[in-house]
């Protein structure tokens, strides 16, 4: 395993991780873009009824629509009285309450009206969504570290179909929009857990392909995404679905096991030589084919995470390094949420756009693996910044020239982001000690919550027209914070740092 014998096999159990991880990431789509269905707002125009000039009183049943401006005709009506004294006409524009949809799609947004004076909803629930993310992303680390990795992970990942389903019966905005807030708390703090299981199970040279197992799933997830949308016309059997998605999950109970290495650096050293033995006799390995790993005589102290974290902080070089990492997190995933939200507001039909985005992540993870284990992790990181870079800025253009080329720079702008952001999630357990690696997962994540609460607003400014200055800013900001990891050191095919002193002696020849 990882961090003590460094063997190289792998076996049935190992494989078998692999695709439990895989499904595992499958049911995160849902719950992470399910925005992309439930706030899909299909074009409309106002509904009102129709009054008489004199009287004013409203002719039954009788629904007018009066041609306007294109840019008003959807949220103004124009409103012609006439007064019985002086036999003058006027005309004065009234915003609409209530809108004719020309889609036969529910969504959130159609049934509680997130359009006008109202689309600021949209972005605020996604945001909240975000909030929820960060403190559920929080908490998981901290109940990693302290409870286990196994505990955390079952936890938020019932949590996350029980609190889809309850979202599906919301009845008012104020219910639906805290529903939304909850189901952030469970929403990928599971995808993190198996990330971290699957890394802290497998030997180094396999890290990588084990995390592109867990990437797929959510690839794979995001076409059963495409693939709903077009068969579900309600947004709340589209939520209901992916509840029940996790009753098959159940047997997830019995099938993940604790990580020998989290044991282990807990102390708890004959539990770690059980499930050790069970892993090797699931492999078809005899007890005398290996020696059980022994603990390396620096975790045998049973040292906390607390203890850690005070070693941590008196280290400006971690420190550094947390700061680079965390920023790296804000920035990509506002550009991956930027990239991915959008996609109702390109041109084509949305269901093959949900679709093209599905290949584009799923190619991602592919990218991410070669490139992972030919280039390392920081020159894919860095190269995967600085073409989302390129592609932000030429963006603004190509719209104005054609909707076809911004739609597929905006693709490749996803996919690249999408590559950056798989590279992060290794890349970040390979850089900090095994007691607070949850801990500091956490806190990055958290970071990457922060960019993906502000991601739905850079959306809200780009629909009212202002997409040059944003995409600029962004394309500015990602160049970089790509230069910053010239200071973080490489971690391709080298062990999982169990203490401070480890972390920080990592590749001694970089500067942090």
């Amino acid at each position: 395993m990882d961090n003590a014998g460094e063997d190289k096999r792998f076996g049935r159990y190992e494989k078998r991780l692999c695709l439990l991880l895989l499904l595992s990431a499958v049911p995160n789509a849902f719950s992470d873009l399910q925005f992309l269905v439930t706030h899909y707002t299909p074009p409309f125009r106002c509904a009102f009824k129709a009054y008489t000039n004199i009287t004013r009183e409203p002719l039954p049943q009788r629904h007018l629509s009066i041609p306007l401006n294109e840019s008003l005709k959807s949220c103004w009506i124009q409103n012609n009285v006439t007064t019985n004294q002086e036999k003058k006409e006027t005309s004065s524009m009234q915003p609409c309450t209530s809108f004719i949809f020309e889609e036969n799609v529910e969504t959130a947004a159609t049934q509680f009206a997130m359009v006008c004076d109202k689309a600021w909803w949209k972005p605020t629930i996604i945001s909240m969504y975000m909030i929820g993310i960060v403190v559920g992303s929080s908490v998981a680390g901290i109940i990693a570290d302290r409870f286990g990795r196994r505990i955390a992970f079952l936890l938020f990942f019932a949590g996350q179909f029980v609190f889809s389903i309850s979202t599906s019966f919301t009845s008012s905005f104020i219910t639906y929009g805290m529903c939304v807030g909850i189901s952030g708390l469970f929403g990928l703090a599971n995808f993190e857990m198996a990330t971290i299981i699957g890394m802290e199970t497998v030997s180094v040279e396999k890290r990588g392909l084990v995390f592109f197992y867990t990437v797929l799933g959510f690839g794979l997830g995001y076409v059963l995404i495409a693939l709903c949308s077009f068969l579900f016309t309600s947004w709340r059997w589209f939520l209901v679905f992916g509840g029940l998605m996790g009753i098959p999950y159940i047997p997830y109970y019995w099938l993940i096991d604790e990580t020998p290495t989290w044991l282990m650096a807990k102390g708890r050293i004959d539990e770690a030589k059980h499930i050790l033995r069970k892993i090797e006799k699931y492999n078809g390995f005899t007890e005398n084919c290996r020696p059980i790993v022994k603990p390396i005589d620096s975790l045998t102290s049973n040292s906390s995470s607390w203890t850690t974290c005070k070693q941590f902080v008196q280290e400006k070089r971690l420190l550094g390094r947390l700061v680079i990492v965390a920023l790296s997190w804000f920035i990509v995933s506002m550009t991956y949420y930027v990239t991915t939200l959008n996609n109702n507001s390109l041109s084509g039909n949305r269901h093959l756009n949900i679709f093209y985005a599905s290949i584009a992540e799923i190619l991602s993870s592919l990218v991410y693996y070669f490139g992972n284990s030919y280039f390392g992790r920081r020159k894919s990181f860095m190269s995967c910044m600085f073409m989302t870079s390129i592609t932000l800025c030429a963006a603004p253009f190509l719209a104005k020239w054609n909707g076809t080329a911004s739609m597929v720079a905006n693709m490749f702008a996803k996919f690249a982001a999408g590559v950056a952001f798989n590279v992060l999630y290794p890349y970040n357990s390979e850089l900090f000690p095994t007691t607070i690696r949850s801990s500091v997962f956490g806190l990055c994540n958290a970071s990457a919550r922060i960019g993906s609460i502000i991601a739905p607003f850079v959306i809200y400014v780009g629909e009212s027209g202002n997409t040059l200055a944003p995409s600029i800013g962004m394309a500015v900001v990602l160049f970089v914070s790509a230069l910053f990891y010239l200071l973080i050191p490489e971690t391709k095919n080298t062990r999982l740092p169990q203490t401070v002193k480890e972390a920080k002696n990592l590749n001694c020849q970089s500067p942090i």
